[in-house]
């Protein structure tokens, strides 16, 4: 038997009452009722409430309408849930909360219909939200309830269900919505403003059985009815119980002694002792943070002294499936077998080529490097080449090779000649661009920028480049060895539809192998006939063959998706943390789910340097391992992602009591990070 079970109270602290609300002529909970009802796939229809007095009326509501109301605990919602089923004999459980008056009884059909496959315990349509909020359906076996019940420990999982049903430990499935539906829709009802939109909802639809096509279409067609909808937060009230459970205080550190004797074998024999900047001893707490690294497996790795940490770094974004990916490392294993850096070029440069030009809006042609650098230094030389200018307008991070990196601070040894070649101008700032090539008329030969990071570009602002670019007779190139593969297969080019003349790739492209690539339009590319673009190794096949691997799982699999919906449910987990440690304005994750920077900022908006370290010092020693970006990996799951904001709850709620010290500054348990240097 099919039960499904509507989660209904009138203790709702946003909205006291709204159980019971009118909505066309009848109290909410009736329309939700009637609609679950219509459900062809449900047997039956319970309302599981508290014992709590205040939910009289709710039991009172099913009573009169002939409906079974089961009362059991408020705060163990899970047992409440599980005492329920058990005394209706169900199979398998719909859950539905009480205010979601224009629950779909096609989509719960629809939902309960792929449960009934047989290959999976949970199934519903939250997992990856495609639905507007308020559609929210889930459909687990009664078993599955049942091992959550007895399983499911923190205050958390028990109030809200079924967080423990979606961990890794059950078999899940999710469903989508067949038509695009713009994120920010918000039909389920927390506050009075909700209630106006169900409402006229309810008015310009009349009939009982309208679904949620209906809605969407009277949106479409009386902008009125939706009014100024904001960015809903789904699962709210789960972080907030993740902070309320959260304990506050300095946790304990971890043993890093072997850390500590290789860094010093390191250095005596390494500058730096690191080949990285970025993943040097000096851009973590010191004292606190692992300094090597022994091994790593999906989202998580492994520290010399055994410490254990999910790991938001990922060698810097390049692990976009996760670390040891075993098809990845089994089609490199097979070519490597077969030799992989021969005297002459292998087919499958040409098929890798072949591929790219299918998937990069602007990619025509193609040459391999092996880093990212690689591949900007190429596209900076073939424009000047191509063009016989020598300087370079550039915005954003673009490598260690001299044409770059003489722009910045970190510019010893490179010729002040060099230096006075490069040309920064600011993202989303058309004036000084223009102010640059003004400057220097019919000088530049090239224009070329992240085309996004953390912060989206304005309207008409890569147009605008690229205009610019047309203008003056300069090359537009864009740097997408961040973007790339991670903002989708074609780029942020083909995300914001500016197609320039050449781009750059790399990064996620091998998940960790070694390799990079210029792409453009052939007349552009055919200037690499002409320069010296050329290394022993950009030819090297078990890259390749790891790159090709990758794309089949990119193209072939939801991992794109699965990175989007678990980065947005981190970033939306920390907002609901920082806004209930009354820090919402202090820290805050921006940019793109996919690759998302913490910012931290002082009360008068500046950046604190202080906080971002004392972040980064309890979140390592609970188990996180980040500098101050997520950079998501298709192996960041539920579980982990869980247990990041856990672990994130407590260190918010431990700085928010720091903050209102005379000193937080004393909590310090090494010296900070040392940025490298500043260019977003």
């Amino acid at each position: 038997m099919i039960v499904a079970l509507i989660q209904a109270r009138m203790g709702s602290t946003r909205f006291p009452g709204k159980s019971l609300v009118d909505v066309a002529g009848h109290p909410m909970l009736w329309q939700v009722i009637e609609r679950v009802r219509a459900a062809a796939t449900v047997d039956k229809v319970v309302v599981a409430t508290t014992d709590k007095p205040s939910d009289d009326p709710i039991a009172a509501l099913c009573g009169d309408e002939g409906i079974p109301c089961f009362r059991g605990s408020a705060d163990d919602v899970l047992d409440r849930f599980y005492q329920a089923a058990r005394a209706h004999q169900a199979d398998a459980i719909v859950r539905i909360t009480g205010d979601c008056p224009l629950i779909d009884p096609a989509v719960i059909d629809k939902i309960v219909s792929r449960f009934r496959h047989g290959d999976c315990d949970y199934a519903s349509n939250v997992l990856r939200y495609t639905y507007p909020d308020g559609l929210d359906t889930e459909v687990f076996s009664f078993s599955a309830l049942e091992a959550a019940w007895r399983e499911a420990s923190s205050p958390a999982e028990r109030e809200h269900v079924t967080p423990y049903l979606r961990s890794e430990k059950f078999r899940r499935a999710n469903v989508e919505s067949e038509i695009p539906v713009a994120r920010g829709c918000r039909w389920t009802v927390d506050d009075p403003e909700d209630l106006e939109f169900v409402r006229k909802a309810y008015a310009g639809l009349p009939r009982q059985c309208f679904g949620y096509r209906d809605v969407l279409d009277l949106m479409r067609r009386k902008p009125e009815v939706a009014g100024a909808q904001c960015e809903t937060i789904s699962n709210e009230g789960y972080y907030c119980s993740l902070y309320n459970q959260a304990k506050a205080g300095s946790a304990a550190k971890r043993p890093l002694a072997k850390s500590v004797e290789w860094l010093e074998r390191s250095k005596r024999v390494i500058p730096g002792c690191a080949q990285t900047f970025s993943k040097g001893h000096t851009q973590y707490v010191q004292g606190v943070a692992p300094i090597f690294l022994s091994r790593g497996k999906g989202c998580r790795v492994w520290d010399v002294d055994g410490n254990e940490y999910i790991d938001y770094v990922q060698g810097l974004l390049p692990n976009i499936l996760g670390y040891a990916h075993e098809e990845v490392n089994q089609a490199v294993s097979a070519q490597l077998a077969e030799g992989h850096s021969f005297s002459l070029p292998h087919p499958l440069e040409v098929q890798l080529a072949e591929r790219l030009t299918r998937l990069i809006p602007c990619a025509e042609m193609v040459r391999f490097g092996k880093n990212g650098s690689d591949a900007t230094s190429g596209a900076v030389r073939a424009a000047r080449a191509l063009t016989g200018r020598d300087r370079i307008a550039c915005c954003g991070y673009h490598g260690w090779q001299d044409w770059y990196v003489g722009s910045t601070a970190r510019n010893a040894g490179v010729p002040v000649a060099v230096r006075g070649l490069t040309h920064p101008f600011r993202y989303n700032d058309l004036s000084s661009l223009n102010a640059l090539l003004d400057q220097h008329p019919n000088e530049f030969a090239g224009l070329i920028l992240e085309p996004m990071n953390f912060e989206e570009p304005i309207p008409g602002f890569l147009e605008g480049v690229k205009e610019l670019a047309r203008k003056h007779g300069a090359l537009l190139i864009f740097d997408e060895i961040c973007s790339g593969f991670h903002f989708g297969l074609g780029g942020a080019q083909e995300l914001f539809g500016v197609t320039p003349d050449m781009a750059c790739f790399g990064k996620a492209m091998g998940n960790g192998f070694p390799i990079a690539c210029v792409v453009g339009r052939a007349d552009v590319m055919g200037v690499f006939d002409e320069i010296f673009y050329s290394f022993t190794f950009a030819g090297e096949v078990a890259s390749m063959a790891a790159a090709m691997k990758v794309l089949d799982i990119l193209e072939g699999s939801d991992a794109l998706a699965r990175i989007e919906a678990n980065g947005r449910t981190l970033q939306d987990g920390i907002k609901v943390l920082a806004k209930q440690a009354g820090l919402q304005g202090q820290l805050e994750p921006i940019g793109r789910p996919q690759w998302s920077l913490l910012k931290f900022r002082n009360p008068d908006g500046s950046e604190s340097q202080l906080l971002k370290n004392l972040f980064q010092q309890e979140a390592l020693k609970r188990g996180i391992l980040l500098l101050a970006t997520h950079n998501m990996s298709a192996a960041h799951d539920l579980v982990a992602i869980q247990q990041t904001l856990s672990a994130y709850a407590e260190v918010i709620k431990t700085l928010a009591g720091w903050l209102g010290d005379s000193n937080p500054a004393s909590h310090l348990e090494g010296a900070m990070a040392q940025p490298v240097f500043r260019v977003r």
